[in-house]
């Protein structure tokens, strides 16, 4: 059991590690294509202009998106190890930013991540295992792609409730 938990976390890094590299490659091409100066880049100002708390706690929740997208297409199932990993990361991104008002709302969708990832691991070994139906396929396709739609939604909403807090953009007046 911890041998398949430590295999599973370094498989976990090596994704995150090729993940962030292609985001950087990606981050590069653009950066290239856009102008400072044109508004086009708005999102890039608003992680330019963000204090360190925030960037931590943006930084945490990142990885815990990259952990639980990770968690469902590895189709491994569910670790206590995992949770707690999932759990800590919320909880540094809430406690950092001082936000224990919004921490279990945090806590409740990482409760429904952790129902999605079992779901999607139900029905995984009920093809491989039980009996192969391409309309379970089908299902289970459909399931994932509404369960990484799910977990894009609230990295977005976590992201908006960070940066409604700052102060510039309040002087400055950004759209959100």
């Amino acid at each position: 059991m911890n041998n398949n938990v430590i295999n599973g976390l370094i498989n976990f890094s090596a994704v995150a590690i090729i993940f962030l590299i292609v985001l950087t490659i990606i981050f590069s091409i653009y950066v290239k294509k856009f102008k400072f100066e044109k508004r086009n880049i708005e999102m890039y100002g608003l992680f330019l202009n963000l204090d360190t708390i925030s960037l931590i706690s943006i930084s945490a929740l990142t990885i815990n998106y990259i952990f639980i997208v990770w968690c469902t297409l590895s189709f491994q199932g569910l670790n206590i190890i995992y949770i707690a990993f999932s759990m800590i990361l919320v909880f540094l991104s809430d406690a950092v930013t001082d936000n224990f008002k919004n921490l279990p709302i945090s806590l409740g969708f990482s409760a429904i991540n952790f129902v999605s990832i079992y779901v999607t691991y139900l029905i995984y070994n009920h093809l491989v295992k039980e009996k192969f139906s391409y309309i379970l396929a089908i299902v289970l396709g459909l399931v994932v792609i509404f369960v990484f739609l799910y977990y894009t939604y609230n990295l977005l909403r976590q992201i908006n409730n960070i940066a409604v807090k700052q102060k510039y953009l309040k002087e400055k007046k950004y759209k959100i």
